[in-house]
């Protein structure tokens, strides 16, 4: 990590690592090199034997995995990610106890939404499908042992990435509220010890969803923090890119985040202009590039998250659900590069009892700035998350660049103007509206559709230049 310069961060939406890389190093094809070394030399990846069952089938019948998805529009439509429905896919209705391993509910969770086929749920793509994602995991690292840090939905896993801890909270929140999460972000951290960062967002409409989240980071003496996705570019280009980057993708106009159903071409399209701009980059030898996504979004994974989580905090939640913060959430992809690792590379957590999760990526900065604790975060799952330092085995940067293709546009799905918001866009209508001072449930009272939700940003935007 002494190497590095620039630590660059990309977090989609809500996919499993089943079901972007499962397929990636399948039975008998191990990978070249595993972190710690002790470690299974297998990638706890996707087998052919995997299924979930379809209870309302009559009589109930067994769904397979695929080794590949019908389309790059899977699943359609959205699944559930609340507490309560991710609890119920990984536990059905027993006990929540790393004792009970009842057959997952995936599928059975996934028939209870507008859906006609229960059974896409387990669709996983295969590594042709995603050649960005995919050659990037082959060729550089990827965990097969990364894990959300909440059970649950977007904000407390974002807020997570960002803060060490989601305030108590363990959904969004029926109307978001960035008051809710009002809390000291990794990014007030940096500013106070003087330290560079930037948050890019490949938007033209919506503002910064991590802004938007919270209140700290309303400052209008932060707004030249937040830039868009072009600035980033350009800062590649010319090697100034700050200490730490933060990148968000589009959640509304033109969505690449690849949350379901958005195509996931669309995404890998972004993936790929992140990869060239940084790998091409004069800077490219001192950049650590991480790509993880914020939770699973309820798609299929076959690993029951561990129960060994360290809560942030005593906050706790007042929804009912009486959730201690003491288990993680379902696994996704995790990707780091960097020209100082080895090719081939899946890695594990080399802290005992201590998985990855997001914090992983706080905990990483704070060794690697030298963060003083007294300045850091307070959060006990920081303190007790594993770093990225493992990977760096090579003490030459590699002189090699694997060939990955760019995605065809062409082939690209949009949604319709007409459909309906998902939870994390609604979040966004929500989260600006207490922004700007408007009525939360007035607000989402008329937005409904991403159409009225285009045209409620674009109003904003018209009313903040007038």
């Amino acid at each position: 990590m002494k190497q590095i310069e620039h630590v660059v961060v990309v977090m989609l939406e809500n996919r499993s690592l089943d079901s972007m890389l499962g397929w990636l190093y399948p039975q008998g094809s191990p990978p070249s090199h595993v972190l710690p070394a002790t470690s299974s030399p297998q990638f706890n990846g996707l087998n052919s034997d995997l299924f979930n069952p379809l209870s309302t089938s009559k009589p109930a019948r067994h769904i397979p995995v695929t080794t590949q998805a019908s389309s790059f529009q899977i699943p359609d439509p959205d699944p559930q990610e609340t507490f309560a429905n991710v609890t119920f896919q990984l536990f059905r209705d027993g006990l929540v106890d790393p004792t009970n391993t009842p057959p997952l509910g995936f599928v059975d969770n996934y028939a209870t939404t507008q859906t006609t086929n229960p059974g896409q749920i387990m669709q996983c793509h295969s590594p042709a499908q995603l050649p960005v994602l995919a050659g990037l995991a082959r060729a550089y690292a990827v965990s097969d042992a990364w894990f959300a840090s909440v059970p649950s939905q977007t904000w407390p896993n974002r807020a997570f990435a960002h803060t060490g801890t989601s305030n108590g909270n363990v959904n969004n929140g029926t109307l978001p509220d960035p008051h809710d999460w009002d809390v000291p972000t990794i990014f007030n951290v940096l500013q106070s010890v003087g330290c560079s960062w930037a948050v890019y967002s490949d938007t033209i409409l919506t503002p910064s969803l991590t802004r938007t989240m919270f209140p700290k980071l309303w400052d209008p003496m932060l707004s030249p923090k937040f830039r868009g996705f072009s600035a980033f570019l350009d800062a590649c280009e010319t090697n100034s890119l700050p200490r730490y980057s933060f990148i968000e993708p589009s959640f509304l106009v033109d969505p690449n985040d690849q949350h379901p159903p958005h195509d996931v071409q669309a995404g890998e399209a972004f993936l790929y202009s992140i990869w060239n701009a940084v790998s091409q980059s004069p800077g490219w030898n001192e950049t650590l590039l991480i790509i993880t996504y914020d939770e699973h979004g309820g798609c299929y994974d076959h690993v029951t998250p561990p129960f060994n989580a360290v809560p942030p905090d005593q906050v706790r939640t007042t929804d009912g659900s009486g959730f201690d913060f003491k288990r993680f959430g379902v696994r996704v992809p995790a990707v780091v590069i960097s020209p100082y690792i080895q090719a081939g590379t899946v890695f594990r957590s080399d802290t005992p009892n201590a998985p990855y999760d997001h914090t992983s990526i706080l905990a990483t900065l704070r060794d690697w700035i030298g963060i003083a604790p007294q300045s850091m975060l307070n959060s006990n799952r920081i303190k007790a998350a594993p770093t990225l330092g493992q990977l760096l085995t090579l003490s030459t940067p590699r002189a090699d660049l694997p060939s990955i293709q760019a995605p065809t546009a062409t082939t690209q799905v949009q949604p319709a103007l007409a459909a309906t918001l998902n939870d994390l866009q609604k979040s966004l209508v929500s989260g600006a509206a207490k922004r700007f001072g408007l009525d939360l449930s007035g607000t989402l009272s008329t937005v409904g559709t991403r159409q009225q939700a285009v045209d409620f940003f674009t109003r904003r935007i018209v009313h903040a230049h007038s």
